[in-house]
């Protein structure tokens, strides 16, 4: 994929917690890594991260653990990409290339042009709670 793989774990780690509700209980961030088979200490570190920026809360004690936050539906994608400084990810050559353009086009620019299109309306115009109203938002388990 084009987003880094802290990213990757924020947007796994929010799908996750997304497909759990409405459950109102929190989960202990061990488990979401074992059940997504990703690295405990690097799901822990963009988990404060999304908790800092409000888009999970957390609470301590024998029920603690993590969760959205109430308003995490209404949410678009995008905003993770902007915690982890990647907003501009959909506005790069897909090949890395500075000089990509219409006018100097690299191997699979027109390609690119129309799945980035698509992919900017998934993460800058929907929020969590229309891909999940749209069944878009699958299980994201153990793919790494």
């Amino acid at each position: 994929m084009i987003l880094s793989r802290t990213t990757e774990y924020a947007i796994r780690l929010i799908f996750y917690l997304s497909d759990r509700q409405p459950l109102p209980q929190y989960v202990r961030i061990k488990d979401v890594a074992c059940d997504l088979d990703v690295s405990y200490n690097q799901l822990a570190k963009v988990a404060n991260v999304l908790i800092t920026n409000e888009i999970l809360k957390s609470n301590t004690g024998p029920s603690g653990g993590i969760d959205l936050c109430d308003h995490a539906n209404s949410l678009p994608l995008s905003v993770v990409l902007e915690v982890f400084g990647e907003k501009e990810v959909f506005d790069k050559c897909i090949l890395g290339l500075n000089e990509c353009s219409d006018t100097n086009p690299c191997p699979i620019h027109t390609v690119w042009g129309t799945t980035r299109g698509e992919l900017k309306i998934v993460f800058f115009e929907k929020t969590l709670g229309d891909l999940k109203a749209e069944a878009m938002l699958p299980i994201f388990m153990g793919n790494d």
